[in-house]
């Protein structure tokens, strides 16, 4: 409960909304099995056969989608012990890729939280302003991100993405792959999360503006600043 009263700006507001996007494209990227995608097509028909989907084999970071049987598509992990699986199934550029991300993400999230506190006037931490400490903690996360997101090719000459992508496949060359969604997620969700790091010091500038703090000293209980 803000016993203070409540302080919004449009950039603190920006700050918080591009901080949760980066926190759901992170998420998206890390549990969504299309990392990379293979060149099989596999067709699957309904049980009345009138139409037949085409799916394609593919593997994420801990999980994966392939053909089971003749006709069956099966989307599973294959990180049964954890980082402890084996690194023949488990590569271990993949498991740092994995650390990396959740640890990454999971400050984020901290930080997203932590934006709404600065809205309730909570300025300062035993003198050190909240904006900078929330600051470096956004470029903590966005750098363990990046380097979990620079991490995951290294691992693509390891046996299951040969298997997928042909024996061709080495670091940073999937071979017959394509990248997949997750891909494409993971370098917008690092990219935001650099954007959230200096978004934090344009909300700071527009918390500390002479209009918004001669409203505060005012007494208004709700500011809000465009």
């Amino acid at each position: 409960m803000c016993t203070g009263g409540l302080l919004i700006t449009s950039r603190s507001l920006l700050w918080f909304l591009v901080t949760l996007i980066a926190c759901m494209t992170l998420f998206g990227a890390i549990v969504l099995p299309k990392w990379l995608i293979g060149p099989e097509v596999i067709q699957i028909r309904n049980e009345e056969g009138n139409f037949t989907v085409l799916r394609h084999p593919s593997v994420g970071i801990y999980n994966r989608c392939k053909r089971m049987g003749r006709i069956e598509y099966n989307c599973g992990n294959f990180d049964l012990n954890g980082l402890l699986t084996d690194s023949t199934v488990f590569p271990v550029p993949w498991k740092f890729t994995m650390t990396l991300m959740c640890v990454g993400t999971m400050l984020l999230g901290l930080t997203l939280v932590s934006t709404l506190v600065t809205c309730c006037r909570l300025h300062s931490v035993y003198g050190f302003s909240m904006h900078k400490l929330l600051c470096i903690f956004q470029g903590v996360s966005a750098m363990l991100v990046l380097c979990g997101y620079l991490v995951y090719p290294l691992a693509w000459d390891a046996p299951r993405v040969r298997t997928l992508c042909g024996p061709d496949s080495e670091a940073y060359s999937p071979a017959d792959c394509t990248l997949g969604v997750s891909i494409y997620l993971g370098a917008a969700g690092v990219l935001l999360t650099f954007l959230s790091t200096v978004l934090s010091r344009k909300a700071e500038a527009a918390y500390y503006s002479s209009k918004a703090q001669r409203r505060v000293i005012d007494g208004q209980v709700l500011v809000c600043v465009m």
